[in-house]
């Protein structure tokens, strides 16, 4: 289909994480009954950088959890180190808590930055065909994280 060099400029992580992202979520829509792909393009998209790696990471933040792409995949196909752990970071393990869950992503500068506008993005009920309780629980969850988050990109910051 395509060639991919042996490791990725930081610009050719962009560009391959959007193919592989793509083929990823190629059949699944988002509970609006969108493509899913538009998800993690608009997260990208909200972290207002130039930092292609950053933004491959938004790119490919759900292609392991919810595509079916591996870490060593990744690997193979030429994505650098950071790509994989901000990716890695953001991917839930089977059976993790949500504590053990937040602990991983507050450890991944990466991941704060892209989690935040997935949480921001992800709240949005107007995206929803209908809102029930779990979705307002949800937003409760969301919220709570979002401010874990902010002070840890702030404390970040100071340093």
């Amino acid at each position: 289909m395509f060639t991919v060099p042996q490791m990725l400029t930081p610009a050719q992580e962009l560009s391959t994480a959007v193919l592989v992202a793509a083929q990823a979520h190629l059949t699944q829509l988002d509970k609006g009954g969108v493509p899913y792909i538009l998800h993690p393009i608009k997260v990208a998209h909200k972290l207002h950088t130039d930092d292609y790696q950053k933004m491959a990471i938004a790119i490919l933040h759900d292609a392991v959890e919810d595509g079916g792409v591996t870490y060593q995949q990744l690997r193979e196909m030429g994505f650098s180190e950071r790509v994989i752990a901000g990716v890695k970071a953001m991917t839930r393990i089977p059976g993790q808590t949500q504590a053990e869950y937040e602990e991983q992503v507050l450890a991944n500068d990466d991941a704060i930055d892209v989690k935040i506008e997935d949480i921001d993005h992800n709240s949005r009920m107007i995206r929803l065909k209908g809102i029930r309780d779990k979705d307002f629980a949800r937003a409760v969850k969301y919220q709570k994280f979002y401010v874990r988050l902010q002070a840890a990109r702030k404390e970040r910051k100071m340093t």
